[in-house]
């Protein structure tokens, strides 16, 4: 009797009712799919198996390391000589798919293995761009990974840097995937060692990136006010506390992913006169079968964004009347106050809240249009010309290293016609 089948899933079906009636036992298959494959694994085998007169069996396995390129086996049984003999062949299989393997191939592997170091599916959502933009078009990927060596790899890498005129950040970020690949690579065994780490570029080739004006990094000291001004002006209108959240942000220089994460619990938790900063929002992705990405949930996390983040922030007496006016108005609009600070009708405010107003502020008052990581450097800046110990301002501010305080958040807050005062004062005397 001939049956055909209209599609792949007819037959699927077919199967799944099979297994579920117990027509087909799912153990019995496996078991049976096993005994097969070792029956290849024996045929492939070239020499005699002999019974010896001690009634232990021997036979040869391929060794060129030895005379006539092969090694004598012997053991108890008929069973554990056949054992040995399909380790062997099954052992050469995999040695054989290592050499093929190639970074294509392995990068999935790679990116999962990744992803369980990590709760920020936004982290790996770019990993993967990087993949698409710089690796899945050149022939490197294809290539065998026991074939590549340090020549290859350094010469690979420099072109990267040299086609895409890469800064130094922007080359780290795209190496990471080759150089954890074969480390990757080197933990299953399929390289002794990652070449790449010998590979050193030469920093020369790297493109600088200019410091942006300050102007367009910070909220001037005559800019600052007209903000604050407005989101005052904004928050008597509406009664929503995102406005006076950006006030808040000026006060506290708080990353915006961990403004939305606050809590009132959190004040004084610790230190009296401080606010605990211990969570923050990420944006969650997952990666859909066919290889595209979901749309961002906004979720909180239980961390900050390094381990310098978690930390007590100083209240001023301005924050502190901050905070309770969002109390007050949570509490007029039937807000629950237990839980975040910063919340409406529909739950927990996110970071979207807030930069879609700060922006409408800007435009409002006529200055050039800056987010809310902006009112961060600027709350930074403002530490730095107060003349407050840089350690200070690193350990309140959550940056593990100072230099990142000084090199990306010291911008001079001055409008022009005021810092040419300020040259004068500091430079010119009287004789």
């Amino acid at each position: 009797m001939n049956l055909s089948f209209n599609n792949n899933s007819t037959l699927q079906n077919l199967l799944n009712d099979a297994i579920n009636s117990g027509i087909i036992n799912l153990d019995e298959v496996s078991d049976r799919v096993y005994e097969m494959k070792n029956k290849k694994f024996l045929e492939r085998h070239p020499y005699k198996i002999s019974k010896n007169r001690d009634g232990r069996y021997s036979s040869y396995l391929p060794d060129e390391t030895k005379p006539n390129n092969r090694r004598k086996i012997v053991k108890s049984s008929l069973e554990e000589l056949e054992k040995t003999i399909i380790k062997y062949y099954k052992e050469c299989d995999e040695q054989q798919e290592y050499k093929k393997l190639c970074l294509r191939s392995l990068y999935p592997e790679w990116l999962n293995y990744k992803s369980l170091h990590t709760d920020s599916g936004g982290y790996i959502k770019t990993i993967d761009h990087l993949w698409i933009k710089f690796y899945l078009n050149d022939s490197i990927i294809d290539e065998p990974i026991q074939n590549l060596d340090r020549y290859k790899l350094d010469t690979w890498a420099h072109e990267k840097i040299k086609e895409n005129r890469m800064t130094k950040k922007q080359y780290y970020n795209m190496a990471i995937i080759m150089r954890q690949a074969l480390d990757l690579a080197v933990d299953k065994g399929i390289i002794s060692e990652n070449p790449f780490t010998k590979v050193k570029i030469n920093f020369k080739l790297f493109y600088s990136v200019p410091k942006k004006p300050d102007e367009t990094q910070v909220f001037l000291i005559d800019e600052q006010p007209l903000i604050e001004k407005e989101a005052y002006k904004d928050f008597e209108k509406t009664n929503h506390t995102a406005c006076l959240g950006i006030i808040l942000a000026f006060q506290t220089g708080l990353r915006i992913s961990e403004l939305v994460g606050l809590k009132f619990s959190d004040i004084n938790e610790e230190i009296e006169d401080c606010i605990h900063v211990q969570r923050m929002e990420v944006r969650d992705y997952h990666k859909n079968p066919d290889g595209t990405w979901s749309s961002p949930e906004r979720i909180i996390t239980e961390r900050t964004k390094s381990l310098a983040g978690t930390r007590n922030v100083y209240l001023t007496s301005t924050a502190k009347m901050i905070i309770e006016k969002i109390k007050e108005s949570n509490i007029q609009n039937g807000y629950d106050n237990s839980g975040y600070m910063f919340i409406n009708k529909k739950g927990r405010m996110t970071s979207l809240c807030f930069n879609d107003r700060i922006r409408r502020y800007c435009r409002t008052v006529n200055i050039s249009e800056r987010g809310m990581h902006k009112i961060r450097k600027t709350f930074i800046s403002t530490l730095i010309d107060a003349d407050l110990n840089i350690n200070y301002i690193r350990q309140q501010v959550g940056h593990v290293d100072e230099r990142t305080t000084y090199g990306n958040y010291c911008f001079n807050r001055r409008p022009k016609d005021l810092t040419a005062v300020e040259v004068e004062r500091a430079l010119v005397h009287n004789f």
